[in-house]
């Protein structure tokens, strides 16, 4: 009888601690998938303007004629669900494009020789978020005038999945849980 006592004492202790831990534990994951998400977005940054200075553009151009109105990263655009609270982001289809076929990969008919070539790949791979859906950009407004300019963002929608960024207005910041780095 003494051993099963133990036992149960024993037992009620890891379901206590466990108890205590876990909500500890799930703060640090959070904050790790918000501190990769941001890592994430710098390197993307950071190969979008390298292809800049190479291309002597941005690489959003859809032709000769017009721009993206969004570049993502992983398979598929984004889900009509995920952009529905934002402001100003095309509908995903035609007005979307895979990023990595732009700084992975050159997929566009960028020049190969001259002052301004493609002289990537930029990046080895562009992931997804932390939470498995696409980095976005809103790349139209790398070449839309307005005074002042609208900023350009690679953002992850966050833990809630959804896109809360108006990207039609000067924000300074992601709106709502979104994660963003600044590109210009």
């Amino acid at each position: 009888m003494k051993t099963r006592n133990v036992t149960y004492a024993a037992a009620a202790a890891v379901v206590l601690l466990a108890a205590l831990l876990v909500p500890v534990l799930s703060g640090y994951i959070k904050d790790s998938q918000v501190a990769r998400a941001r890592n994430e977005e710098k390197v993307i940054a950071d190969a979008m303007t390298g292809a800049y200075k190479d291309l002597g553009r941005w690489p959003n151009r859809q032709d000769n004629t017009a721009d993206y109105g969004g570049l993502y990263t992983g398979a598929a655009p984004p889900a009509d669900s995920f952009l529905r609270i934002a402001a100003g982001w095309a509908a995903p289809g035609a007005a979307w494009s895979r990023l990595d076929t732009h700084l992975v990969r050159n997929e566009h008919g960028y020049p190969a020789a001259g002052d301004k070539r493609w002289n990537g790949p930029y990046a080895s791979r562009l992931p997804t978020d932390p939470w498995g859906r696409p980095y976005v950009i809103n790349s139209l407004y790398f070449t839309l005038a307005s005074e002042p300019p609208i900023p350009v963002w690679v953002l992850s929608a966050g833990p809630n999945g959804i896109l809360e960024t108006n990207i039609d207005t000067h924000i300074t910041a992601p709106g709502g849980d979104d994660i963003g780095v600044r590109i210009r």
